[in-house]
């Protein structure tokens, strides 16, 4: 699986029986013939580690959450974060610097991140493991590399810029080998965005000359492949599956940039828009892929796809916009829309059976779903006055009572 890098605790004079909020979600694959009894879930409000702010980037299948929070009010530092419910929110500190971030978790508990050091002018790819704590990943040569993934395995991918500060590469990191070089198509500049469990690599990178960026595939018995365009000038692969099929989008002869998936046996097919644009940006569970696009209204959606069928407008929870920030193994999607009248900015949950709900928060104002794993929901939830909190949304239980 590629992740994209017990001490309740509630807001202060709420019990958490009272805190918890009820809404309603199917975690059913877009191809299953039937649907499952709607499961309740909860929200759980993360806290801080100290600061008025925190951010789920992430959560693994057996519940552990990772993000960035602030530590002190009126302190612009943040630290990366992993909660558990059995320990809470845990400080995972920097190489030196004042900042942190952890962007993914694999279901071991191996953390990737990046992280500033000293001084914080340069900043590191890093994990975080229960056995060495922070790792400092290094560079290609220069001052600077951040993950874009991890795989099961342990094995990160990203950028990092190359000696003299004036490019960048894709990389390749494993704890025997250390960072590796994934080149480029040609060009000066290259970037991963996705690893499948298996090590293989999909990302963008310029061609020669003219530097256009184009869709590459990387594995070990091949190195960097092009995978060309829809007939335009560029084109960028953000996820693979692991049975090798990669999406992305590419711009096509007319200009219109349009969601691509490919294949070995097949190519590049496009995928077509729900309105005008599209790209697709995630895919699990070797068949569902969730991207964005301009829908007939001509404002964005979110959207929903597998190779079967069309793309399916995610539509709104009554405003003009959503965007689709994850899908888990399970076909479910979530993100954030807006509500009617464009009166508020909602987390939702999505299901080809229940369609588009609200999901509950512990405060009144902004909310948004960034990640899901199985049955887990995680993202953040903030006041009316932009105070914000890491928040995890999960199946209800009669322990919770």
């Amino acid at each position: 699986m590629n992740h994209k890098i017990v001490s309740w605790r509630v807001s202060a004079g709420r019990s958490f029986a009272a805190a918890a909020a009820l809404v309603i979600a199917a975690t059913t694959a877009l191809s299953a013939g039937g649907a499952p009894p709607p499961r309740p879930l909860i929200y759980v409000d993360l806290q801080t580690l100290g600061g008025s702010n925190s951010v789920a980037s992430a959560v693994s299948a057996n519940g552990v959450v990772v993000g960035r929070s602030s530590i002190a009010d009126g302190d612009p530092s943040y630290h990366a974060f992993a909660w558990s419910e059995r320990g809470g929110m845990r400080d995972l500190g920097t190489l030196g610097g004042s900042r942190s971030w952890a962007t993914a978790v694999t279901d071991s508990g191996v953390v990737a991140g990046y992280s500033y050091l000293s001084g914080d002018a340069d900043y590191h790819a890093v994990v975080w493991t229960h056995a060495r704590g922070i790792v400092d990943l290094g560079t290609l040569g220069g001052f600077a590399s951040s993950p874009t993934a991890i795989n099961d395995g342990g094995v990160v991918t990203g950028y990092s810029y190359v000696a003299g500060n004036q490019t960048y590469h894709a990389f390749q990191w494993t704890e025997r080998h250390g960072m590796i070089d994934l080149g480029t198509l040609g060009g000066r500049f290259s970037t991963a965005y996705a690893i499948s469990t298996r090590g293989d690599i999909v990302g963008a990178s310029s061609t020669a000359p003219g530097d256009a960026s184009h869709a590459f595939l990387w594995t070990r018995e091949t190195g960097m492949m092009d995978l060309g365009t829809l007939g335009g000038d560029a084109s960028w692969a953000h996820a693979i599956s692991d049975n090798g099929i990669v999406i992305g989008s590419s711009l096509t002869a007319n200009g219109e940039n349009h969601a691509f998936s490919w294949s070995r046996h097949g190519g590049m097919v496009d995928i077509g828009p729900i309105g005008s644009d599209s790209w697709a940006e995630q895919i699990a569970g070797n068949r569902t892929a969730i991207g964005q696009g301009y829908a007939t209204s001509g404002f964005r959606h979110g959207f929903a796809w597998d190779r079967r069928n069309s793309p399916i407008d995610l539509g709104t929870l009554g405003g003009d916009t959503s965007h689709a920030n994850a899908v888990s193994d399970l076909g479910t999607v979530v993100g954030g829309s807006w509500t009617a009248g464009n009166a508020a900015w909602r987390a939702f949950v999505w299901s080809p059976q229940s369609g588009m709900t609200e999901l509950a928060s512990p405060f009144d104002g902004r909310s948004e779903a960034t990640a899901a794993s199985d049955d887990l929901i995680a993202g953040y939830s903030c006041t009316d006055t932009g105070e914000c909190h890491a928040t995890m949304w999960k199946p209800w239980r009669r322990s919770d009572r």
